[in-house]
């Protein structure tokens, strides 16, 4: 597999993306000033309601399955302790 792409903690994330944006502002100033005024203007028409109920609608949605979600993995975590201590066995003939 890519072991490139290993979990990262949120800030290592959200660091990479703000070095993306500022790499794409600097090499496309204006594309970025006319995107930024087009989602200005979104933001100024759409009524503050009309946000806020979209963001309710999609957190109650997602709750669901985000909540099974973590349940499962809990669940897996406690059938399935794993020991870091332990090197992973290779398959192989035992000596």
């Amino acid at each position: 597999m890519n072991d490139h792409h290993a979990t990262q903690p949120a800030e290592l994330c959200i660091d990479r993306l703000l070095c993306q944006t500022e790499d794409y502002i600097r090499r496309e100033p204006a594309a970025a000033v006319a995107a930024a005024f087009g989602v200005g203007l979104l933001i100024n028409l759409v009524p503050p309601r009309v946000i806020a109920g979209s963001v309710a609608r999609l957190g109650v949605a997602l709750l669901r399955p985000t909540l099974i979600t973590l349940g499962l993995v809990k669940a897996f975590e406690l059938c399935c302790p794993c020991t870091p201590d332990e090197p992973a066995k290779e398959p192989g003939p035992e000596i």
